[in-house]
């Protein structure tokens, strides 16, 4: 397919442009734009928020880099090859393949382009790479480390930072070497600090300031951690009243708007949650300022998703660089408590692995490793938890997993060695039933089997499938409305006797476009119907079931980090 058309980014062509609704291949982005003249003393760096899947950047004439992977953020430093006029290329394609993360097979639509924001900035040739915040509190106090990295061609060069919240009265400077983390610790009594919750999304202006530059950012300073089978958010027992999502807007498809994000959270705000399950990849950087704003909590993931060799390369390298650069540019966001490093990729169709050493469990090791090294001030999670069957090539949620099925000695099994639970913080596990009144003693064989890890657990995706009308059907069969609501219905009602669970969210808000799905329930519109709402957020009838439900479990466990009692 051939054609010239005029674009704005960021956005994804299947939705721009009718005769692109389901094409992957390539697509090449051209802009001409002039310049002043640029400063001596300064770096000029082109940085991409997101372009799915691939891509290679070319300014004028010169081939400045590529990048193999989607979703995350990427930049080059283009100073020499700037001109006053400039000529700028990227080359996009968005094929699935099987050594791609994911791979061929996924439940969201390959939306392919520049999805993400593009900004040319200039910078100090002596410049502040990146910080990092982290809250701790520590007696009566909180202790905010600041951590810091220079950058410069000359790797000997030192320089003196100053770092301060204005606001609290909070001032300090360190002196950083180029290409080394410096750090400092911030100390402030409790009573002077309003610490971010989702009740009170306070945030500060803190600022870092060299000899050559000031960098400001709004940054909310909270405490996330475990303790035993509770997440306490501040000190606090906090529980996760959610619903997962895509980053899927009616009119721009993956590409994020603040409309569509206002759009998005008012309806999880009608719907009554404090949390989002952000699935599958990783989101904009306009998407996670949103939710410090909003004082919404979520996760965000890596399409580690269906891939029983994850743990083999390309697809480790590729899984791996996605959740550095995701981490290093949403570090500072208190909103985002979740890491999560993978989705339904429990093994590898070998059997039960006894060993780290086996199956995708290298990927595992290596990336649990990773995050904790680049932000151990926030959780690990994982959609992963227990004994499931996802990476059967005939397998579908409406058929159910192995949660709904009698294992040897009609007892459940973990489905992973125990070391696997080391890595994570909180078990996160999807649970699907294949008919209503399963749900009872499959959630209590879930929390059986799992309960013995004494680590929060949360329900990471449950629920099932409907139209926005009534079909002409029986209310038994799939894709009805009733089936879909006493499904959910069943699901809640097992939740008020768990206290080990922590967290609930089904899925999902929204229908999605998902080219695999092509049922009789979607009329053909290869659309996802997990959704309480359509693909346009108009309510189906499962939408008031769950805003009930969960105003129920609020009555049973309550929630002190967002008003409720």
């Amino acid at each position: 397919m051939a054609g010239m058309w005029d674009t704005q980014v960021p956005s994804t062509w299947k939705k721009e442009f009718p005769q692109l609704e389901w094409y992957d291949g390539h697509a090449n982005y051209a802009l001409d734009f002039e310049l002043p003249d640029i400063p001596q003393d300064h770096e000029a760096f082109l940085c991409f928020d997101a372009v799915t899947y691939r891509s290679e950047v070319y300014l004028n004439g010169m081939a400045v880099g590529s990048h193999e992977w989607g979703y995350s953020p990427f930049q080059f430093r283009v100073t020499e090859y700037l001109n006053r006029s400039n000529r700028l290329f990227v080359l996009v394609d968005n094929i699935m393949q099987e050594d791609r993360v994911p791979g061929i097979r996924c439940d969201w639509n390959n939306d392919g382009g520049i999805t993400g924001a593009v900004k040319l900035i200039f910078v100090p040739r002596i410049h502040i790479e990146n910080f990092r915040t982290a809250t701790r509190l520590e007696g009566d106090d909180a202790v905010i480390t600041v951590t810091t990295w220079l950058q410069a061609r000359d790797q000997t060069v030192t320089e003196e930072i100053t770092i301060a919240i204005e606001e609290l009265g909070l001032e300090t400077t360190v002196t950083a070497t180029v290409g080394e983390p410096a750090s400092v610790e911030l100390r402030i009594p409790q009573t002077d600090i309003e610490l971010w919750c989702p009740e009170n999304p306070k945030l500060y202006q803190t600022t870092l300031r060299t000899r050559h530059e000031t960098l400001a950012d709004e940054i909310g300073y909270r405490e996330i951690r475990t303790e035993g089978q509770r997440i306490l958010l501040n000190g606090e027992e906090l529980r996760l009243y959610g619903v997962a999502i895509h980053s899927e807007f009616p009119d721009s498809g993956r590409a994020a708007t603040a409309e569509g994000i206002d759009r998005l959270l008012a309806k999880a705000r009608e719907l009554g949650v404090n949390f989002l399950r952000c699935a599958h990849y990783p989101y904009a950087d306009i998407w996670a300022r949103a939710m410090d704003r909003a004082g919404m909590l979520w996760w965000e993931e890596v399409p580690v998703y269906w891939l029983p060799h994850v743990h083999q390369e390309p697809q480790l390298s590729q899984a791996l660089g996605m959740m550095r650069e995701t981490i290093v540019r949403d570090w500072n966001r208190a909103s985002l408590i979740f890491w999560s490093v993978s989705n339904e990729c429990a093994g590898d169709g070998s059997g039960f692995c006894n060993s780290l050493e086996q199956g995708n469990y290298p990927y595992w090791v290596k990336t649990c490793a990773q995050v904790r090294e680049l932000d151990p001030s926030r959780l690990i999670s994982s959609a992963d938890a227990g004994h499931r069957r996802t990476l059967s090539s005939n397998w579908s949620p409406a058929a159910g997993d192995a949660f709904d099925e009698h294992t040897q000695d009609e007892r459940f099994l973990p489905g992973h060695p125990d070391a696997f639970y080391d890595l994570l913080d909180v078990l996160g596990a999807n649970l699907y039933v294949s008919h209503p009144g399963a749900n009872p003693s499959t959630t209590d064989r879930f929390v059986d089997m799992l309960r013995g890890y004494n680590k929060p657990l949360m329900l990471t995706e449950f629920g099932s499938m409907s139209t926005t009308e009534e079909p002409d059907m029986p209310a038994s069969e799939v894709g009805h409305p009733e089936r879909h609501a006493q499904i959910l219905r069943e699901g809640y009602a097992t939740f008020h006797h768990h206290s080990e669970i922590v967290g609930y969210v089904p899925w999902a808000l929204m229908d999605v476009r998902v080219p695999m799905h092509w049922r009789w329930y979607n009329r053909g519109s290869g659309t996802f119907a997990y959704g309480l709402t359509d693909n346009q957020f108009r309510n189906k009838a499962v939408f008031s079931v769950v805003q009930e439900e969960t105003a129920r479990l609020r009555e049973t466990w309550g929630c002190a980090q967002d008003g409720s009692t």
